[in-house]
C-alpha cells in the first residue's frame, strides 16, 4: 500500500497537505472515531478519502444530498479510483447490483443517503463488505441545534451496530459548539479524536452594504472582476431575472435553480468554471461540492436565513487564497422579510396538529389506519381545498418529513412538457372540428411563446385557470393532441407523493413531537436574529464576528472588512495613515517589476498578512492596482 503522501500526490497533485489534514487522516488510520470541523475549502473530502485508499477494504460515506455523492463519485472515477452511490429511482435488480458491486467489485467507495440505510437489502449487504471506515458527511444535520437538521440521520448509528469496529469520521464546515456536542452525541462516536481548524480566512473581506439599488452595486462591483463570481437569491425568478439584467449590463451571467434540468445544470456550471460565464445568480440548490478556486466575488442580494448558511456559501470565494470579497446587499425590506420568511412562516404544533388532520382527511384515512400508504399528492389542489396559505403549508409539509410522521417525495413545480410538431396550418385546422382542444391549445400558444421550436414547460393549473377547463380535461386532450401527432407530450400530474410512516392518531400523533416542534423553532429565531444581528453591527470587525458565532475568540481584526476599512475612528485612521502608505509604495514598487501573487508579494516583505491584504483591498478599490486572469495584481494603466 502507497502512503497518505503518495497518495496525495498521485491523485491530487498536491505536495503538502492542508492545515490539520494529515493529522485527521492518521487519527482515522489510527482506528479513532474522528470529527474533522473544517471551514468551506479546507479539504474535508481528502481526509476520509485518502485513510480508506490507504486501507483494504470499503469506506461508506453518508451524505444529504444526491447531487453532492454524485459529483463526489464522479471525481473519484475521474481519478481512476472505484466509487459507486446509490441514489433515488433504482429498481430491485439495479439496487441488488449495485450492492454486489460493492460487496465483490473492489469498490473503494459506496456513497448512500441515511433513508437507504434502513432497507434490509442495504444493512444485509454492508454485513458482507469489508468496511474500513464510516465517513457522515454534513455531520451537523444529525443535531436538532443545527442549521439543517434531518431526523434521518439519526438512523446513521445502524452502521456502528453492523459494523462496531469501523471507525467514524463526522465532517462539517459549520458548527457552533452546542451542535459540535450533540453531533459527537447522537453519533455515538467512542472518545472521538476532535479536529477544529480556525474559522479565520484572512484573504476574505466580509462587507455589508446598505443598498436600494442593488443592480448597481453589483454592477460596480463585477465590471472588472476578471474571475469568476456567485450572486446568491432566494427565488428562482430573482435568479433568472437578475441574470438577464447583468447580461443586459455586459456581464456574462447565467442562472442556476432546481428547476433547471440535470443536463442545463451541468452545461452552466461547466461554462462557469472554464470561465465562458463570468457569473452565476444562483439559488441555494448551487454550492455545494463546488471546488472552483478563482471566485473573487459571492454577492448575496437577500439576507441568508442562517450565518451557518452564510458562512458557507461565502466560504465558496477565495479558495485559491488570494484576496477575494463576500458581500451582503441589503435594504429595510428585507429585514422584514427575512423574519416573515423564516419565522412567521415557522410550523408550530397547533398548525401541524390542523394540517395532519387536513392531509388524512384529503385521503380519506380511518382512525388508525394509513402506516406505509402512499398517495399521489397536489400541493395546489389541496391548499385551494382547505384555504392553507402555501408557504406555511410547505414550511409544514417540511416539518411533518423530518419529524419522521410523512416521507414527502417532492417535486414541486414540476411541470408536464408540450411541443407543437406539426405545422401552425395543420394545428390550426385540428382546432377548427375540435372545439375544447381550440380552446385549450390556442391558450397554450398565448402563454408559451416558442412552443412550436422547443420543448416547454407547461403549468396545467395555470391552463385550468386560463380556460376555466379542469385539469383532468386538459390531460385529456393533450393526450388527445399526442395521439393526432400534433405535439410531443412528458405529462406529470402530481407535485409529489407522500407515504404515511405512522398511523392516523391526530393530535396525540403531533403531540409526541411538539417539544423538538419547539426546540427547532426557538433554533430558527435565534438564527434569524443572529442574522439580524451581524449585518446591524458596524462597529466589531465583521471577520470576528462571523467566528465568534462559531465559539472561536479571535484577536486581531481582519483589516479588510467593510467595518475595518470604513468604520474606524478618525484617529485610528490617522495612526495606520503612515503606514498603509509605506506598505503601498513597497507593494507598487515591487509590481513594476512584474505582476505577482498576494503570496509572492507576501514572500518579499515583512508586512503582516492582514496589513498586506488591507494595503491591496484599498489600491484595487482606489484602481491603482488590477488583477489578471492569473489572480496575479498589476498596475492598472
Amino acid at each position: 500500500m502507497k502512503t497518505a503522501q503518495q497518495l496525495l500526490e498521485q491523485f491530487w497533485g498536491f505536495t503538502s497537505f492542508k492545515p490539520l489534514q494529515e493529522e485527521i487522516i492518521n487519527a482515522v488510520l489510527d482506528g479513532n472515531d474522528t470529527v474533522a470541523l473544517l471551514p468551506t475549502g479546507g479539504g474535508k473530502s481528502v481526509c476520509f478519502q485518502i485513510p480508506s485508499l490507504v486501507q483494504e477494504g470499503i469506506c461508506i460515506v453518508v451524505s444529504p444530498l444526491v447531487a453532492l455523492m454524485n459529483d463526489q463519485t464522479q471525481n473519484l472515477k475521474a481519478k481512476g479510483i472505484k466509487a459507486l452511490s446509490i441514489s433515488g429511482g433504482l429498481s430491485f435488480d439495479e439496487l441488488r447490483t449495485l450492492l454486489d458491486n460493492a460487496i465483490y467489485g473492489n469498490y473503494k467507495f459506496l456513497y448512500l443517503s441515511p433513508e437507504r440505510l434502513q432497507q434490509d437489502m442495504v444493512q444485509g449487504a454492508i454485513r458482507q463488505m469489508n468496511v474500513n471506515s464510516i465517513a457522515v458527511d454534513e455531520a451537523h444535520c444529525i443535531s436538532q441545534w443545527g442549521n439543517d437538521f434531518r431526523p434521518a440521520y439519526k438512523n446513521i448509528t445502524v452502521l456502528r451496530e453492523l459494523k462496531p469496529l469501523a471507525p467514524i469520521i463526522a465532517l462539517t464546515a459549520t458548527a457552533t459548539p452546542e451542535v459540535l456536542k450533540d453531533t459527537i452525541k447522537e453519533l455515538q462516536l467512542n472518545v472521538p479524536k476532535v479536529f477544529q481548524n480556525s474559522f479565520i480566512r484572512e484573504n476574505l473581506s466580509y462587507k455589508v452594504q446598505f443598498a436600494e439599488d442593488k443592480l448597481y452595486h453589483i454592477q460596480k462591483l463585477l465590471k472588472d472582476n476578471t474571475g469568476s463570481a456567485i450572486v446568491y437569491v432566494r427565488s428562482r425568478k430573482l435568479a433568472v431575472e437578475t441574470s438577464d439584467q447583468l447580461n443586459s449590463l455586459g456581464i456574462r451571467a447565467a442562472f442556476y435553480h432546481g428547476g433547471v434540468s440535470p443536463k442545463e445544470k451541468k452545461e452552466r456550471a461547466a461554462a462557469w468554471r472554464e470561465g465562458r460565464v463570468s457569473t452565476m445568480v444562483a439559488t441555494n440548490a448551487f454550492g455545494m461540492g463546488i471546488d472552483h478556486p478563482n471566485v473573487r466575488f459571492v454577492i448575496h442580494i437577500q439576507l441568508p436565513e442562517s450565518l451557518e448558511g452564510y458562512f458557507q456559501e461565502a466560504g465558496r470565494a477565495g479558495r485559491d487564497g488570494e484576496l477575494a470579497t463576500a458581500v451582503i446587499l441589503y435594504n429595510t425590506y428585507d429585514k422584514t422579510l427575512v423574519e416573515r420568511q423564516f419565522i412567521a412562516a415557522l410550523a408550530t404544533p397547533d398548525g401541524l396538529k390542523k394540517l395532519y388532520r387536513n392531509l388524512n382527511n384529503y385521503f380519506q384515512i380511518s382512525y388508525g389506519e394509513g402506516v406505509f400508504t402512499e398517495h399521489a399528492f397536489n400541493f395546489t389542489e389541496f391548499c385551494s381545498r382547505y384555504a392553507l396559505n402555501t408557504l406555511l403549508t410547505y414550511n409544514a409539509l417540511n416539518t411533518l418529513d423530518r419529524l419522521g410522521i410523512i416521507q414527502l417525495s417532492q417535486e414541486f413545480g414540476r411541470r408536464s412538457i408540450v411541443q407543437f410538431i406539426s405545422s401552425s396550418e395543420t394545428v390550426l385546422d385540428y382546432f377548427s372540428s375540435h372545439p375544447i382542444a381550440s380552446v385549450i391549445g390556442k391558450s397554450l400558444l398565448r402563454l408559451y411563446g416558442g412552443i412550436f421550436e422547443t420543448p416547454t414547460s407547461v403549468n396545467l393549473d395555470v391552463i385550468s385557470k386560463k380556460t376555466g377547463q379542469h385539469t383532468d380535461t386538459i390531460i385529456t386532450t393533450l393526450q388527445q393532441l399526442e395521439r393526432a401527432e400534433l405535439i410531443t407530450l412528458q405529462l406529470k400530474i402530481t407535485d409529489a407523493s407522500i407515504t404515511f410512516l405512522v398511523p392516523r392518531e391526530d393530535d396525540k400523533t403531533i403531540n409526541v413531537v411538539s417539544k423538538q416542534v419547539v426546540t427547532q423553532y426557538n433554533n430558527k429565531v435565534n438564527q434569524v436574529r443572529s442574522v439580524l444581528r451581524y449585518i446591524e453591527n458596524t462597529r466589531v470587525c465583521r471577520s470576528h464576528q462571523m467566528v465568534r458565532y462559531f465559539g472561536e475568540k479571535p484577536s486581531i481584526p481582519c483589516g479588510v472588512c467593510s467595518v475595518c476599512l470604513n468604520e474606524e475612528s478618525v484617529s485610528e485612521k490617522n495612526k495606520n495613515t503612515n503606514e498603509i502608505k509605506s506598505v503601498s509604495e513597497l507593494i507598487l514598487e515591487l509590481l513594476k517589476q512584474k505582476p505577482m501573487s498576494s503570496r509572492e508579494l507576501s514572500e518579499k516583505t515583512t508586512f503582516a498578512l492582514p496589513d498586506l491584504l488591507q494595503t491591496l483591498q484599498l489600491l484595487l478599490e482606489n484602481r491603482t492596482i488590477a488583477l489578471n486572469s492569473k489572480n496575479e495584481y498589476y498596475i492598472a494603466k
